[in-house]
């Protein structure tokens, strides 16, 4: 069974911690100067969105800030934070957290979470390069509007010393069912460990990896340069990659007969089942993912098929519901339907 690193990377994100010199961290800055710093850094990327010059780069239109007091009255903030656009601990910043973010919703900058700027682009597949090359264009415009905090000898100085000298964080989103299930992650992390990278749940630190969702990053942002942090970081990615796609093949190949049963009894639940909470749909869902990757399932419309592990979140189900609030089994309920339908439209054997 052959593939390529598409069939496993399913996000690229580069992000990139900045501090602005002259004024307290974040959890320090709890005044007014918060809100003109969201200010700056919103009118420096329109600007640079609006600049006919850009090349296609944002390839959209402005940007949209959300001020955290505003978004935590409703579902939006949960929302943006299951699509990976800010984290929980900005939304826990309600007076002085904000967020800009694109109309595509690949590029998001947090205002005061735990730097002052925390830049990223989030792209499909494997495309680290392309993702940096527009966030480091976002960073060099904001750069011209604020002076970052920065020293000569240790780079950028950043609020947890682990982020201190190119303050990037270079990272992907990785579906890894057969290194998984045939046990072999553990050994590959290990490998990819003595090159100082870091394997994490689904949302980062501290979570677990629902449907076989991994987060690969760099460790190390002192004393290595923004290139070699690429360089490690794909060359990390692509070890990865090679190894569960020789997995997926030895997956086929040790039983045949009972990976395709579990694989059409996990389509078939999620066809026909009257509820399914959202730790059952990723579970059952990463197997249809990995029908389809065998080619047992078709997919007609990749991008909605890829859409629905967010879509099947909880704040994103109340928000697809269009209800202002919903029991836990209404949201399991609705959340069945919605990919029963979903798949149906999109999905055949």
């Amino acid at each position: 069974m052959s593939g390529n690193y598409n069939d496993v990377v399913v996000t690229s994100r580069v992000r990139l911690a900045r501090n602005v010199e002259g004024l307290p961290y974040p959890y320090k800055l709890n005044d007014d100067r918060a809100l003109l710093l969201s200010r700056k850094v919103y009118e420096a990327v329109n600007k640079r969105a609006s600049n006919a010059d850009n090349g296609g780069d944002f390839g959209d239109s402005d940007y949209a800030l959300y001020r955290m007091e505003s978004i935590n009255d409703n579902n939006s903030g949960e929302v943006l934070r299951e699509k990976h656009l800010i984290s929980a601990d900005l939304l826990e910043n309600e007076k002085f957290g904000s967020a800009i973010i694109n109309g595509s919703e690949t590029v998001s900058i947090m205002i005061c979470e735990e730097d002052h700027i925390r830049e990223q682009c989030i792209l499909q597949g494997f495309s680290l390069p392309e993702a940096y090359k527009i966030v480091n264009g976002i960073d060099d415009d904001i750069s011209k509007a604020l002076k970052f905090a920065y020293d000569r000898k240790l780079g950028y100085l950043t609020s947890c010393p682990t982020n201190v000298g190119t303050g990037m964080r270079a990272s992907a989103m990785m579906f890894l069912p057969g290194l998984s299930i045939t046990r072999n992650l553990e050994q590959c992390v290990g490998a990819v460990a003595r090159l100082n990278m870091t394997i994490r749940g689904v949302y980062g630190e501290g979570s677990e990896a629902d449907g076989y969702l991994y987060q690969i990053s760099n460790q190390k942002t002192l004393g290595i340069s923004e290139q070699d942090i690429l360089t490690s970081v794909q060359a990390s990615i692509g070890h990865i990659a090679e190894a569960e796609l020789k997995a997926r093949d030895e997956l086929l190949e040790a039983d045949e007969t009972v990976l395709r049963d579990r694989i059409m009894r996990s389509y078939g639940i999620l066809c026909n089942a009257y509820t399914v909470d959202s730790k059952e749909f990723m579970k059952l869902f990463a197997m249809v993912k990995l029908g389809a990757y065998y080619g047992l399932l078709k997919i007609s419309d990749s991008a909605r098929f890829e859409r629905l592990v967010t879509d099947a979140q909880p704040a994103n189900i109340l928000n697809l519901s269009g209800k202002k609030e919903m029991s836990g089994d209404e949201r399991d309920i609705f959340r069945a339907a919605y990919v029963s339908k979903t798949l149906k439209s999109i999905c055949k054997r």
